[in-house]
């Protein structure tokens, strides 16, 4: 009992001291507080608004038909795309889209309404600039509608004009079918809405792994300048001071993390399907295994400034992995299983499923676990780095802060 008391003072101690170094540290607030209020704010600002509207779209009308010019008026009713004039050919087309003058072509060819008229499929080119990639979409949600419109329409002419003739159906007349797009879960199919939920939980990663090494830095440098001691360390044993900061860490983190992740979509009316307490107790693990990786990694920073670099370098891969910029069934085998060593890929994927589709706590079953054997794996590694590979990891001696 004596033991497990002194442990408990010791991770408090641990704790208390931790709390002091980085309330004191503007580099490591810097990380803790600023960075996770301030970079979500951005991103969603940068994202917003989720579509563009009136893309100036010019048309090369070859056909010049009833057919054409009704599709036209179509087009530019949509919300998407404004057709600001006509071309004379396709050259003249080219030109006012190198001038910025329209960020897309739309070409009838000659034989467009004789196609429709036998039955056939009319082809319609589409050039769009890809500059943007909100531009294309919107260029594409446009003329995907107003072509599902107007062969709905056509249809039902050709299927009207074959009841009244008296045609039976095996005649070789397809029936119309109607088909309804329901989006799930990210209802204005923005982008914002697809990629800020999971940019959100890397932003939480990344800040509280900085963080941690700026702290583990912090000490390197004092203890250089003190004969390989850290003035400022707590003597405690390596789970007692692996706990205690850890749960400093934690403390600090819970109001940022509700800020983030149930805030922050308030304020930009992200998709919000899922119960706060699923992700209370979901996000648990994913702190916790962040801490540990943190302490993992602090062991190869050795001064403040590198903690920067590393900030730079791994948030293009922690975003790769994470399956956000490119699906992970499109990874070959050594990317997964890369990916899967970081609690990011792990809390992003879990969190959209709640967050975005709804999804329970059991739905999100193995995510949760893989978070907590992480948690476990990185405790581990951290404790034997601690143990054997940080020289003076456990002979601290003690001196009081003024």
């Amino acid at each position: 009992m004596n033991k497990i008391g002194k442990w408990l003072i010791d991770a408090f101690g641990v704790c208390k001291r931790e709390f002091h170094l980085a309330s004191r540290d503007m580099g490591v607030m810097l990380f803790f507080l600023a960075l996770p209020i301030a970079y979500p704010i951005l991103y969603a600002l940068i994202y917003n608004p989720e579509y563009v509207h009136d893309v100036p779209v010019v048309v090369v009308d070859d056909c010049r038909s009833a057919t054409t010019r009704e599709y036209i008026r179509r087009l530019d009713a949509s919300q998407y795309v404004d057709v600001t004039g006509y071309a004379a050919n396709m050259q003249e087309a080219r030109q006012a889209m190198a001038q910025k003058d329209c960020y897309a072509i739309v070409h009838f060819p000659e034989d467009f309404e004789e196609c429709i008229g036998r039955g056939e499929t009319a082809h319609m080119p589409v050039y769009c600039d890809m500059s943007l990639l909100l531009r294309y979409k919107s260029v594409l949600m446009a003329q995907t509608d107003v072509t599902a419109s107007m062969s709905a329409d056509i249809q039902a002419e050709v299927l009207q004009l074959a009841a009244m003739q008296g045609l039976s159906a095996g005649s070789g007349i397809v029936p119309t079918v109607e088909s309804t797009s329901v989006p799930m879960g990210n209802t204005s199919t923005g982008l914002a809405s697809a990629l800020l939920p999971g940019i959100l939980v890397l932003i939480l990663q990344q800040s509280l792994v900085l963080g941690i090494c700026m702290l583990a830095a912090g000490s390197r440098e004092r203890a250089r300048r003190n004969g390989g001691t850290d003035p400022l360390a707590i003597p405690a044993s390596i789970t007692a001071t692996m706990t205690g900061k850890a749960l400093c860490y934690f403390i600090i983190y819970i109001v940022p993390t509700i800020y983030i992740l149930k805030y922050v979509p308030m304020f930009f009316s992200f998709p919000q399907n899922g119960h706060s307490l699923d992700i209370i107790i979901f996000i648990v693990p994913f702190l916790l295994s962040t801490i540990f990786f943190g302490m993992v990694v602090q062991r190869f920073i050795h001064e403040r400034e590198s903690v920067f670099l590393l900030f730079v370098f791994s948030s293009i891969l922690f975003l790769f992995f994470s399956g956000l910029s490119w699906p992970q069934y499109g990874m070959n085998t050594f990317c997964t299983l890369l990916g899967s060593c970081f609690p990011s890929t792990w809390g992003i994927n879990g969190y959209i499923h709640i967050k975005t589709n709804g999804a329970e706590l059991w739905q999100v079953a193995h995510p949760y676990g893989m978070l907590w054997l992480l948690t476990a794996a990185y405790f581990i590694i951290a404790y034997l780095i601690h143990r054997y590979a940080t020289p003076h990891s456990h002979t601290h001696t003690h001196t009081p802060a003024s």
